[in-house]
Parts: C-alpha cells; sequence; structure tokens
C-alpha cells in the first residue's frame, strides 16, 4: 500500500504544483472573456483525474485490506488543506473524491459508518455535488 499511497501523495503534490505554475505564469487578462489560458482550463486537471483513477484502480486490483482502503479513502475524502488550494483547484479536488467508490466495498462496515458520519459533516445535503451524492449513497449502503 506505501506505494499506492506514496503516488497518491505525489499526483496531488504535482498537481498543486502545476497549478500554481499555470498561475504564475498568467497574463493580467487571461481567462476575461474566454480568451488567453487560464487555470481553469489548464490540462493538469486532467491529469490528476487519470492519475488518481489509475491508482484507485492498480489498488482495487491488489485486493487492499480495509486499513489499506481506509487510508486512501481517507486521503481523498476528507482531506484538510482543500481551503488553501487555489479555487480551480477545489473543484477538482470534490470531484476527485468519486474515485472513491471503487474503495468502498474494501471498508470494514464500522470505517463506512465513520467516514459516512465524517463526510456528512462536512457536506450537508445542500453542498453535495453528484460526486458527494454518490459517495454518500455508497457509504450508507456499505
Amino acid at each position: 500500500m506505501g506505494d499506492y499511497f506514496s503516488a497518491l501523495e505525489q499526483a496531488f503534490s504535482d498537481y498543486r504544483r502545476e497549478a500554481e505554475t499555470c498561475i504564475k505564469n498568467m497574463k493580467p487578462t487571461d481567462g476575461i472573456l474566454g480568451f488567453g489560458h487560464s487555470l481553469r482550463d489548464d490540462a493538469c486537471h486532467t491529469r490528476l483525474d487519470e492519475r488518481v483513477m489509475q491508482i484507485i484502480s492498480d489498488l482495487c486490483a491488489s485486493q487492499p485490506s480495509p486499513e489499506e482502503a481506509e487510508r486512501a479513502v481517507r486521503f481523498l475524502l476528507l482531506r484538510d488543506d482543500v481551503q488553501s488550494w487555489p479555487t480551480a483547484c477545489q473543484w477538482m479536488i470534490r470531484a476527485i473524491e468519486r474515485h472513491s467508490l471503487p474503495l468502498i466495498p474494501f471498508l470494514t462496515r464500522e470505517a463506512a459508518a465513520a467516514f459516512l458520519r465524517e463526510y456528512g459533516e462536512r457536506y450537508s445535503r445542500w453542498e453535495r455535488l453528484p460526486a458527494q451524492k454518490e459517495v454518500f449513497k455508497a457509504l450508507k449502503a456499505r
């Protein structure tokens, strides 16, 4: 699991670095009226999504223990640093939470119930995007 978790951490670290570089290289007029290049349109979001999807797919193929699944789910769902990221990245990090879905069957019922409580406290019903609704439903079913 160490390799998978390190890969997840590295994917997010690379994403943050790429986003910060994009912001640093932007011109003052970029993104206005759809012209130029803005972080919102950068390919770094797609790269993160694809990397996380592959890491989670590989992790699930390895039949993770409940503890390994819990560690990865916690990393994806309950990040405390999201508010410090650029706004365009915050939306992507919330969307990435859906990649925890294949890991939920590997969780113990107790761990799923604990995540359900914490996740429910983090996102009230009216704040949940489709990704959060899917995750909440899967945790509840588990």
